[in-house]
């Protein structure tokens, strides 16, 4: 064959033609996403079933050393009723122990409001399924800001990812009449009328809101809108706290 110098000539390439290849690349695609998927959701309890184990030990660890240091507490008291002489370092005894006891009842409460939590998680009771507002804390006013918390959590229904928008609301009164103000008019870190959320198991939203001169809080809302296959609606509204040292 005669070939013109200069002129662009095509590349013959043979290749084995194997059917069945393309159908197996695709079958380890999915097996891959399955393994992926499995593994991360069975990971997810796996760690907060550890983390159920760990505040349940800590728990019976402290609640020990409560009821140990509530008998030596009773005895340090029956002592100072008796004796006379060196007293005042029994009493001061009597009230370090009564100290540690109450350091330790805060203690304990804490880790069984974390283990109801996690639990309440893993395995609700009935009626209890999917989106929740679980906890809505404020906090003492530091100057003029004020903390606030509130969990949101999926519960039972946790295989896959929940999103949406959370709305948070301040209801009070001002100049003797009902306001309602928005969190973003409230605190400077949020620029939108909701919050975006995503998360399979709990999200905790936080941050710092500053009150309006005037403004007398009463109630603190909240409400969830959850998009997509798992759209549903959800509200919550607390009493605002009083602070300490009112009745």
């Amino acid at each position: 064959m005669s070939v013109v110098k200069g002129s662009q000539q095509d590349r013959l390439v043979i290749q084995h033609y194997q059917p069945g290849q393309r159908l197996r690349r695709f079958f380890y695609i999915i097996l891959l996403l399955a393994l992926t998927g499995g593994g991360g959701y069975f990971g997810g309890i796996y760690q907060s079933l550890e983390k159920v184990n760990a505040l349940t030990l800590q728990r019976d660890s402290l609640q020990q050393q409560l009821l140990e240091a509530e008998r030596s507490m009773v005895e340090l008291s029956q002592r100072v009723k008796v004796l006379e002489k060196g007293g005042e370092v029994d009493r001061k005894a009597a009230e370090d122990i009564r100290q540690t006891v109450k350091a330790l009842k805060a203690q304990v409460a804490t880790l069984e409001e974390e283990v109801s939590f996690y639990k309440g998680i893993m395995a609700p009771s009935s009626g209890d399924e999917g989106l929740r507002v679980s906890k809505v804390e404020v906090g003492n006013p530091d100057g003029d800001r004020i903390g606030y918390s509130i969990m949101l959590t999926q519960v039972a229904d946790n295989s896959s990812y929940v999103s949406g928008l959370a709305a948070i609301n301040i209801i009070g009164r001002q100049n003797g009449e009902q306001v309602i103000l928005p969190l973003r008019d409230l605190d400077n870190e949020v620029t939108e009328l909701g919050i975006k959320f995503r998360f399979r198991y709990f999200q905790e939203v936080k941050g710092q809101l500053t009150l309006p001169s005037g403004f007398q809080p009463q109630k603190i809302q909240v409400v969830l809108q959850a998009t997509g296959n798992k759209a549903q609606r959800v509200e919550r509204t607390e009493d605002w706290p009083q602070p300490q040292g009112e009745a």
